[in-house]
């Protein structure tokens, strides 16, 4: 019985596959925590959580929506081009805004 999760996906793309792994960009979210879609989509409808930036990988589609819910941490959605999302909490201290969007393909949105 195979599981499908992360783990699973890294495995594929690293020794196995070459080319799969030069075909998808990592989304550069740092450090933090995964957390549930559940408290992730709760925490950004919040009318206190505000939307930071969004980004768009041009290959593959992706958007990164960075928001800010406190002064610590940011709230970042990751949203495939069929609508799946993963959230994550990282701290501002590992997450370059400014890195990201320069020298990369990810592009600032808004």
């Amino acid at each position: 019985m195979g599981s499908h999760g992360e783990r699973q996906t890294d495995s594929l793309k690293t020794s196995e596959n070459p080319q799969s792994s030069q075909r998808r960009s990592h989304p550069p979210m740092g450090g933090g925590c995964r957390i549930s879609w559940n408290l992730g989509d709760h925490l950004r409808r919040l009318d206190t959580v505000t939307l930071t930036t969004e980004l768009t990988d041009s290959r593959s589609r992706r958007t990164l929506s960075v928001y800010d819910p406190d002064g610590d941490t940011y709230l970042v959605r990751l949203q495939t081009p069929v609508g799946r999302e993963r959230y994550r909490e990282v701290p501002k201290s590992e997450f370059d805004l400014d890195e990201l969007s320069r020298g990369s393909r990810w592009t600032q949105t808004t």
